[in-house]
């Protein structure tokens, strides 16, 4: 039968329609008028689609990349357009129509579906709940349109008074991360931190400046109380969907984090379409890595769905020594209803770090060399009269290793109340098992200051051939029980919305830390490899043993209010929290002697407040202050060190959402940082030894990511900062300038087609190689005159090219990954003199990547 000429079936086989195969394709349509992009989907997906012409035509669709079924894709196009795709339950066939007005809803309306709000008053008006969860839209593969980390729930980057960055599972797949650093340093405010890398600690990374231990998980801290750090682990990045950085205090998410900002990691997590990944990654370094990541639906496929992810590794890293590690995450949801859901995951970890890799900020070379005084920039490789090399054991023994075995269990349930209240209840349990059994150089010189100006003039000698060296053997472990609770609503009386959202967390902790040491016979570096017989345990003598228990809580709430149809936001919010910790330390000369307690205790409020003011709908000018806080002690008393900001920025979106750039001005301030008073030794009768002060930074960022173009994605960025002490001082490892640029090209079409190139460049200015250090003769950091020390030499600003390639072919693609294309050599992540890291050369690695 004919069809009308009205009416066109959008096929190219003359054939029955056929139901949707649940299997997954690869898609890749631009964004543009539905009577091309409709028919491009066909050409991709193999279905037959039945549209009315006249009700297509100059509708713009938006564009949808990634691996999926054909329905997901359909709907993705169409969404927050007049047109939606159904699909008859008989046949399996698609079709496209118009979506049914709807009637106003008397305020306040609430509703879970994801529509386009419009104008107040419309008949299309209806009102969505927040969710907390992301959207999976993006109009680049480098650009999504959403984040959740500002306050735990879904909301437009555009629309938030906040600088958030916020790094793809494309991103982190096109340069074959290994850690959450190489993907994050491509964006504004981040740099690397002491140990960071594939073979770091704890993902450890500087935000805008100030040093972050910890990230956290699906919304749960990975915060270890009372101690403020993390988990010494990398996460694993095959367990990642995505990642957030919220920069500067983050006052709901991480009220007592770091003041430069923040990392929230969100998982992968079960999905009711099936698919499944089988990964292969080798190469020079960092590579040896085989995963497993599989999901679908169980049963009648309405209710249950799983994922299973494994990895292992095996590989040799930059630095002598090697990554070792296992990695496993079996995950369920089951879907009461289309809006109440509960998923249950577990993330396990057996992280094994072995020789010279395993001394994270102890691997490098110690700086021994005489010219490194006054301020100067030290070479990028070490001396060799100094006996150290670039990248060789340096005094580090060969049998040191570093062991951490993680263990997660998180649950999270999320519903509706009354059709009106978005709630989320969540919990995790937490276990922890580190050991660190490593021998090191343990002497590194002593510095000689100017009494009038504080530069160090003179460095003390150490023997090569005879340096001092120390094993030490320590072993925490940690126990940690998180439960968040969180409610969100949205209303609109009139031409106002309002966007309340208030929680509760509690978190309770115990870990316990023994540490011992033995001296080991000095190394001979002119020798080479160091390999010392390993001491039993029982030769070690106690240095350091502790225990402790913790418990915080924290109660907030934040509400968004909108004017104009949204044209003006602002952003209100508050979080108290608690914290009690009990800390006991033990006498290492008698181990059985009671241990002194230290009990601090006490609670601090932290605020979120911002307007941001939308001149055109892709336009946001925006000012925000934002501040945390973490409780500490000075003079054996409780003290709050507090983090503030002030920032104001403009956010720009172009070509529907593909393309976005950011610029902001940002203001932070540490306070209550206890320092030496200069004043005490000129007249210790009449000043105190050490005085409360404040730690500050300023600066201002650019941001361009998304798509140039259909087929080139661009993440560059430029930083301009200046973080100093309370004297003016530059902090150990922070730069004042950082500027990066990646460019990834799709073909897609020609005899290229499915190809992919990228190119990358990352720059970071010079730092300062250490702190301020202690002059001799006072035991503080200020001469005898009150001048205060200055560090004694910096590190040389370096570049550093990165390039790759990808190719898919049906089922199949295969991943060439270059970091270091030039395999330069200069110093990074400097620790101290005891310290300064190689930069790791030239690293191939090549993956392949099979869909099943």
């Amino acid at each position: 039968m004919a069809l009308p000429q009205w009416m066109m079936l959008a096929a190219l086989a003359a054939a029955p329609a056929r139901a949707v195969e649940p299997g997954m394709k690869n898609f890749q349509l631009p964004d543009g008028d539905a009577m091309t992009t409709l028919k491009q989907f066909v050409e991709q997906s193999g279905e037959q689609v039945f549209y009315f012409v006249d009700k297509v035509r100059g509708v713009t669709t938006h564009a949808v990349q990634g691996r999926m079924n054909a329905r997901t894709a359909l709907e993705l196009m169409l969404q927050d357009t007049r047109l939606r795709a159904v699909q008859d339950d008989r046949t399996g066939a698609l079709s496209v129509i118009e979506r049914e007005p709807r009637k106003a809803l008397p305020p306040p309306p609430a509703a879970p579906s994801p529509p386009a709000r419009v104008s107040p008053g419309s008949p299309d008006e209806i009102i969505l709940l927040p969710q907390f969860s992301v959207s999976g839209t993006k109009a680049d593969a480098y650009r999504p349109a959403e984040a959740t980390s500002a306050a735990r729930i879904r909301g437009s980057l555009l629309d938030t008074p906040l600088s958030i960055n916020v790094v793809t599972r494309e991103l982190l797949d096109d340069i074959g991360a290994n850690s959450m650093y190489e993907a994050t340093r491509y964006f504004s405010g981040v740099s690397n931190g002491r140990g960071t890398g594939p073979g770091g600690i704890m993902d450890r990374q500087n935000f805008r400046g100030f040093e972050s231990f910890t990230k956290t998980i699906d919304n749960f801290s990975s915060q270890l109380l009372p101690t403020n750090n993390g988990f010494v682990a990398v996460f694993e990045p095959q367990f990642i969907e995505r990642a957030e950085v919220v920069l500067g205090p983050d006052a709901i998410l991480a009220p007592t984090g770091s003041p430069g900002g923040s990392m929230n990691i969100i998982t992968k997590s079960p999905q009711f379409q099936r698919g499944g990944d089988l990964t292969v990654a080798l190469g020079n370094y960092n590579a040896g890595k085989i995963t497993v990541d599989s999901t679908g639906p169980l049963g009648d496929g309405n209710h249950w769905a799983y994922r299973v992810i494994g990895d292992y590794q095996d590989a040799t890293t930059y630095v002598p020594g090697s990554i070792r590690q296992w990695n496993v995450s079996p995950q369920l949801t089951y879907r009461f209803s289309d809006s109440a859901e509960l998923t249950l995951k577990y993330f396990g970890a057996q992280w094994e770090l072995t020789g010279a890799m395993a001394n994270a900020n102890d691997n490098g070379w110690v700086v021994t060399d005489p010219g490194s005084i006054r301020g100067t920039t030290i070479a990028g490789t070490p001396p060799p009269s100094s006996g150290f090399t670039y990248n060789g054991w340096n005094g580090n023994t060969t049998w040191s290793h570093t062991f951490d075995r993680v263990n997660i269990v998180s649950g999270q349930f999320t519903t509706t109340l009354a059709d009106r209240i978005s709630m989320r209840l969540g919990a995790e349990a937490l276990f922890d098992n580190n050991v660190g059994d490593s021998g090191f150089p343990s002497a590194s010189p002593t510095e000689t200051f100017d009494p009038a100006t504080g530069q160090v003039i003179a460095l003390s000698s150490l023997n090569p051939a005879a340096l001092p060296e120390v094993a030490r053997y320590n072993h925490g472990v940690s126990r940690d029980v998180q439960l968040q609770n969180d409610y969100a609503a949205s209303f609109h009386p009139g031409e106002v919305s309002i966007q309340p959202v208030a929680g509760w967390t509690y978190q309770q902790a115990a870990n316990t830390s023994n540490t011992r040491q033995f001296t080991l016979p000095p190394a001979n570096l002119f020798a080479g490899t160091y390999a010392p017989a390993k001491p039993p345990l029982s030769a070690y003598a106690p240095s350091a043993k502790t225990k402790s228990n913790a418990w915080q809580g924290q109660v907030y709430s934040l509400t968004r209010v909108g004017f104009y149809d949204d044209r003006v936001l602002l952003t209100g919010g508050v979080s108290r929290t608690w914290v009690n910790s009990n800390t006991y330390t033990y006498n290492i000369a008698d181990l059985s002697a009671p241990p002194v307690l230290q009990t601090l205790s006490g609670y601090r409020d932290t605020y979120l407040g911002g307007i941001l003011f939308k001149p055109a709908k892709n336009i946001s000018l925006y000012y925000a202050f934002s501040s945390n806080a973490a409780l500490t002690t000075s003079n054996k008393q409780p003290l709050w060190q507090q983090g503030q900001q002030h920032e104001f920025g403009l956010k720009s979106e172009f070509f529907h959402q593909r393309l976005a750039f950011t610029a902001a001005h940002f203001q932070i301030a540490q306070t209550n940082l206890v320092t030496p008073n200069p004043a005490f030794n000129v007249d210790p009768a009449h000043n105190a030894p050490n005085t409360l002060s404040d730690q500050a930074n300023r600066g201002f960022e650019f941001n361009l990511v998304g798509g140039l173009t259909k087929n080139l994605s661009v993440i560059a960025s430029f930083t301009e900062m200046k973080l100093r002490d309370p004297f003016g001082r530059r902090i150990r490892n922070v730069p004042d300038q950082l500027a990066n640029l990646l460019l990834n090209y799709r073909f897609t079409d020609g005899a290229l087609k499915n190809f992919s190139v990228f190119a990358a460049v990352v720059h970071v200015g010079n730092s300062a190689g250490e702190n301020a250090q202690n002059d001799p003769a006072t035991g503080v950091a200020v001469t005898p005159l009150g001048v205060p020390t200055q560090p004694g030499y910096y590190v040389a600003a370096w570049t550093v090219y990165n390039a790759g390639a990808s190719y898919r072919w049906d089922r199949f693609r295969f991943n060439l990954n270059i970091d270091n294309v030039l395999n330069s050599k200069f110093a990074w992540q400097p620790a101290s003199r005891l310290s300064v890291s190689p930069y790791p050369g030239a690293t191939v690695r090549l993956t392949t990547d099979i869909k099943f």
